[in-house]
């Protein structure tokens, strides 16, 4: 049995022979201890997800510490919460936060009326209050606050009274009971959250007894049974979906190959593992980034670059980091062992997710890397008679688009899925530009020089 390693020492005897494929540095190699955490948006570059760190202040005027060193330290994550009674925006970079998944403004389900009989009952009052109180302690409160977000909100908003919980669909309502399965959008345990947890309610909580009882009892009012909200599909979209996916045979030349290259197809990436290969897909942080069975974990800062396939295993091209291991060299991979292989775009964005066995990768089967897709049809395409494609048309070419016509001039393919539909691009600069029923998706927020599309309902 042939064990594959690229120590420090190896890879600079590589260099000093003249290998020069690799961009990365071997003498340089950047462990997680070695960098600065991204801590803003002005320091990142556009669209990028910036990870969660801790932030710990002193409060603001008018408040006084609990802790004993004075300060006030929150997760500034989508996940995270400050001490209950404090706002989040005032603890944590709700921009930040905000990168962290992709935020439009939506219309609220429903508004409240100032004369709803609810208001009469002092107890209801109460509760809802302390509700309210708990949203504005968390992460949530970043795209779900309309006063931190200048009078947007992506549909409930805790600020748009009398009674916001009417602003929350009938789903977004199962969700908050814990009876539809939020898991995959992730969660901190308790200790380490300011006490609020997410295990059995969709919104996190320092009482999820108390929150259940106030939803179930908004169940109730519209009329739908707990067993209706438990058949609510899970939530997170494409998070779920490539949560669940099945990784398949890598392509030939996918993987680390026999020269001990990291390849893969397509786009740059931010982020590379290689696992065991029962290892579960990697999620999103705060606990499903890191699935057990990582042996190695390529970061890349969100100040840089994303990296290109064929540089060494176990070095860090510029920008990037080692994340796991921590403190050592990456392992060694065993010829005819088969390893679980995973290149995100970013967070939550799969360019590969694969089984590749080690020893089996030829570099002679290497694939070519791109920097992104090719050009659609441009207005000189499409000014000759054309036969037109049907809005949400099935196809599954994303890079060139060819499936598509020039009206509907862009295939969306959603993270997971191998086929997806011809749609409209432009709608982030003329909305009127989706039909009804449809969202714009602005995916340059998240992928750089890619549209804005509508989105199917």
């Amino acid at each position: 049995m042939t064990t594959r390693t690229m120590s420090l020492g190896l890879l600079l005897l590589a260099a000093a022979c003249g290998e020069s494929e690799s961009e990365s540095d071997p003498s340089g190699l950047k462990l997680l201890a070695d960098i600065e955490p991204v801590r803003s948006v002005g320091e990142a570059r556009s669209g990028v997800f910036i990870p969660p760190f801790l932030s710990c202040r002193e409060p603001i005027a008018g408040e006084t510490a609990t802790r004993e060193d004075g300060q006030v330290c929150t997760h500034v994550s989508i996940a995270g919460a400050t001490e209950a009674g404090r706002s989040f925006a005032d603890y944590a970079d709700c921009d930040v936060v905000r990168t962290q998944r992709p935020f439009w403004s939506r219309d609220p389900y429903a508004v409240s009326d100032a004369q709803d009989p609810r208001l009469g009952d002092s107890a209801f009052v109460q509760e809802l209050a302390w509700v309210t109180e708990q949203v504005e302690a968390t992460g949530c409160s970043c795209c779900h606050d309309s006063r931190v977000i200048g009078g947007k909100a992506a549909q409930w908003d805790i600020s748009l009274g009398p009674i916001w919980t009417d602003t929350v669909s009938d789903t977004g309502v199962a969700l908050f009971t814990g009876l539809a399965d939020s898991s995959v959008l992730g969660a901190y345990p308790a200790e380490d959250n300011n006490g609020f947890e997410r295990e059995l309610v969709g919104l996190p909580s320092t009482d999820g007894e108390r929150m259940r009882a106030f939803f179930l009892n908004e169940l109730a009012r519209r009329g739908i049974t707990e067993a209706e909200a438990a058949a609510v599909p899970p939530f997170g979209g494409p998070i779920y979906t490539n949560q669940v996916a099945v990784p398949r045979t890598c392509d030939a030349g996918v993987g680390v190959d026999d020269e001990g290259k990291v390849r893969w197809k397509g786009a740059p990436a931010r982020y590379v593992y290689v696992m065991r290969e029962d290892a579960a897909n990697p999620g999103v942080p705060p606990n499903f980034d890191l699935p057990a069975g990582t042996l190695w974990r390529l970061d890349v800062l969100a100040t840089a670059a994303p990296v290109s396939s064929g540089f060494a295993y176990g070095t860090t091209p510029a920008g990037s980091f080692q994340r796991t291991p921590e403190t050592t060299e990456a392992p060694a991979l065993v010829d005819g062992q088969r390893y679980h292989f995973t290149v995100l775009l970013d967070v939550g964005l799969p360019i590969v997710n694969c089984i590749f066995e080690a020893g089996n990768v030829s570099a002679t089967d290497a694939v070519p890397t791109s920097d992104g897709a090719e050009p659609r049809a441009t207005e000189d395409d499409c000014a000759e008679p054309t036969t037109d494609v049907a809005l949400g048309s099935a196809c599954d070419d994303n890079t060139t688009h060819s499936q598509c016509g020039c009206s509907t001039d862009y295939c969306a393919v959603l993270p997971g899925q191998t086929e997806g539909y011809c749609t409209i691009t432009g709608c982030a600069e003329d909305p009127g530009r989706c039909p009804s029923g449809w969202s714009c998706f602005d995916l340059s927020t998240i992928v750089p020089g890619e549209p804005s599309f509508c989105l199917q309902p």
